[in-house]
């Protein structure tokens, strides 16, 4: 029995038999290194009450190592560079190497060490779901957060989700339709005109019916013209609207993503499939989707008529059509991944632009603007190469494409001057506009060729936008159903283990509860977990292991959105939006009064430095707040948390980035806030936790104390040293100030 569903080798199985005889084998992980550090295959596995290493050592399978799960006391993973190693602690804290592996099964070898591990500690094994997630059609490892596979991605699918879009636009897509048909239909006019004017009235010299082939020339043009500028502009509508929609469910969907989507794809990537590919899939569906419908029928139009004409002329002069059929199929994958290649350097290009504008500060503070001026050529020349690549991979193409088209030209008119000299049925008014018919036939291919580039950009850049909206939501899967009236704000972790990557835990079976209306202080060093307590606490990500409830409901059995809407929170970096000071305050309560602005701002001791600036309550705060002094926007985010009237409020060190004066204010406003509601605080300077009936202390991810103040400080533990380096800090900073 192999409880995590793998599927052992044979020669793992008779090995295992061989040492351990009748065992069941529980869990068992495969490596992707051998013993000299290349690509290889090894195995450990949980037989029985053993863990075992076994390597295929050549065709002889070795068991390299032999534990007995007693003399285990904790099963770990040392994170190495570009992947971990496994390890077994044993004799009072000696470790045992295991199996390294690669970063690509770093999920695999968390899953087996968290089951092994429940074992050791005789715990109930956590049922873990398989991070690590293959395509099961080619078998590729896919991408975090997405179950889309690039290499089994059909360029067809693409364009028909693409299209999928118009339905919604179907009585204005049948209009489109019937315009291009007649424009079409009064574009084949003109030609067969020239064959009348050349066959009627030229050659016989007949000037009577003159005035009205003119006339219905002249028709069927103006016809033409205002056909073609009604349909031009209904399409544009189309488009614009199609990718207003499309733009706005990616926007959406970028609000629901999970915080692990933002921890790994940078901001500017992000900021380009709104901006670089929205507008290419827009050019497309506006410009060159309408254009390859109206060249088609084109293209059908004519050689119908063209066949009708002379059928053994059109098909000399549509011979070159296969071959530019073949050359640019065969050429579409070269000019697609060149193009996709092009359009992931404007991604990373925008990244750099983004990081760069957002801490200008920084940069010319340390002087670092030449760096980043490097930074940016080097961004800047390769996305230059990328974009010359690509296009001079079509220039080659194009002339020869180009050339193809001419050859059936020059074919037409030797042997279309030579049928006409012998065959008297073939007149010069036919020749014509068979000439005419194939000058609208070629231009239409001349777009059909240039239509392997445009649809390289635009499939290019949809994909990339239906990544996003394909990737797993915020807690997709288990937004729960449970919508709360009201909160008491009873919160309790049981045994909550979680890491930001899987093998790498912050937090390591931490359990503490926090009673409705109180304040929970997090105390620890830089790095020990609190924030990352705050992150699940808001469920920001949901735990490895274990179990967050509130008033005794688990977090993940409450709807996502109505719990979130019964939080409230005031950063470290406190953070406003830009607009007025009022709507800012107002964020969390947009139908609030004035009023209710105002008495927020007096509970936050805001209300004194609002009135006196020139505008009031309606003063720009500018971009991030920069028109605000530190404090000033710290108490603007408090105004703000009061009127949300959360049942739990987080502090996240509220009060670091301050001056002593600013910060007794700041104390003051959180008195009145913290005040019969949960508090969970996280602070830098402890004289802002003395207000916190409960004190827990975070050690290397782990609960290391919980108690008051006076029970903690009288233990003289790890709090204990905490408080006497700040006293010590304090000290420093009162004689600075």
């Amino acid at each position: 029995m192999v409880a995590d569903t793998l599927d052992l080798p044979e020669w793992i199985t008779q090995t295992l038999a061989q040492h351990v005889p009748d065992a069941e084998v529980r869990f068992a992980v495969a490596t992707d290194l051998a013993e000299d550090g290349s690509f290889g295959e090894r195995w450990v596995a949980l037989a029985g009450d053993r863990l075992l290493v076994i390597s295929p050592n050549g065709g002889a399978p070795e068991v390299q190592v032999n534990l007995p799960v007693g003399d285990v006391s904790e099963v770990a993973i040392d994170n190495l560079i570009g992947g971990g190693m496994l390890q077994a602690v044993v004799d009072g804290g000696r470790k045992v190497d295991l199996l390294p592996y690669t970063s690509a099964l770093s999920a695999r070898f968390a899953r087996f060490r968290s089951q092994v591990d429940a074992i050791v500690h005789d715990k109930p094994v956590p049922e873990i779901p398989e991070e690590v997630h293959y395509c099961p059609t080619c078998g590729l490892l896919l991408g975090e957060l997405t179950r889309v596979c690039p290499r089994c991605l059909r360029r067809g699918a693409v364009l028909r989700r693409l299209l999928g879009y118009a339905n919604a636009y179907r009585p204005q897509l049948i209009l489109v339709a019937t315009l291009m048909l007649l424009g079409t239909a009064l574009g084949l006019v003109p030609p067969y005109l020239t064959k009348l004017l050349m066959d009627e009235v030229l050659i016989p010299r007949n000037p009577y019916p003159l005035p009205a082939l003119i006339a219905v020339l002249v028709a069927a043009s103006v016809l033409g013209v205002g056909i073609n500028i009604w349909r031009g502009r209904l399409q544009a509508w189309l488009g614009g609207k199609v990718s207003f929609d499309i733009r706005s469910q990616l926007y959406d969907r970028l609000q629901w993503l999970s915080m692990r989507y933002y921890d790994r794809h940078p901001t500017g990537a992000i900021i380009s499939r709104l901006t670089q590919d929205s507008g290419g899939v827009q050019d497309f569906l506006a410009f060159g989707l309408p254009f390859l419908t109206i060249n088609l029928l084109t293209v059908i139009g004519v050689t119908v008529t063209t066949l009708c004409i002379n059928w053994k002329l059109a098909l000399i002069a549509l011979f070159p059509a296969p071959l530019i059929s073949i050359l640019t199929r065969a050429l579409w994958r070269r000019l697609r991944r060149a193009f996709h290649a092009y359009w992931f350097r404007w991604s990373r290009f925008h990244g750099l632009v983004n990081d760069a504008l957002n801490r200008v500060r920084i940069i010319k503070a340390f002087s670092q603007q030449t760096s980043e001026i490097d930074r940016y050529a080097t961004r800047n020349r390769d996305l230059m190469q990328a974009g010359v690549h690509a296009d001079q991979l079509w220039a080659t193409i194009s002339p020869v494409v180009f050339f193809l088209m001419g050859l059936g030209s020059i074919v037409v008119w030797y042997f279309g001057a030579w049928q006409a000299v012998i065959d008297p049925r073939l007149t010069p008014g036919d020749l014509m506009a068979f000439l005419g018919y194939l000058g609208m036939l070629y231009g239409p291919m001349n777009f059909l060729a240039q239509l392997v580039q445009w649809m390289s950009r635009a499939l290019t850049a949809a994909e990339r936008i239906f990544e996003v909206l394909d990737a797993e939501g915020d807690s997709e899967g288990t937004q729960g159903e449970i919508v709360p009236e009201t909160l008491r704000g009873e919160i309790e972790f049981k045994d909550v283990t979680f890491g930001y990557k899987t093998d790498q835990p912050v937090l390591k079976e931490v359990s503490f509860t926090v009673e409705p209306g109180k304040m929970l202080g997090l105390v620890g060093k830089s790095g020990a977990g609190k924030t990352t307590i705050i992150n699940l606490i808001c469920r920001f990500y949901d735990v490895d292991q274990g179990e967050i409830t509130v008033d005794g409901i688990k977090l993940t059995d409450l709807s996502l959105w109505a719990y979130r809407g019964k939080l409230g929170a005031v950063l470290q970096e406190p953070f406003l939006f830009a607009g007025t000071i009022a709507e800012n305050i107002a964020y969390g309560k947009p139908e609030a009064t004035r009023e209710e602005i105002m008495s927020a701002a007096k509970i936050a001791n805001a209300h004194d430095f609002i009135v006196n600036r020139s505008d009031g309550y309606d003063s720009q705060v500018g971009e991030r707040g920069g028109n605000l002094s530190g404090g000033e926007k710290q108490r603007v985010c408090i105004a703000r948390a009061i009127l949300h009237d959360p049942a739990i409020l987080i502090l996240d060190e509220a009060t670091a980035n301050v001056d002593l004066e600013t910060e007794e204010q700041i104390q003051e406003a959180l008195a009145r806030l913290t005040a019969g509601r949960t508090t969970i605080a996280i602070a830098h300077r402890l004289s802002t936790l003395r207000n916190a009936q409960t004190l827990l202390v975070v050690q290397d991810g782990k609960v290391a104390e919980f108690g008051t103040h006076q029970e903690l400080e009288e233990k003289k533990g790890v709090y204990y040293e905490l408080l006497q380096m700040h006293r010590k800090t304090s000290m420093v900073e009162a004689l600075h100030e």
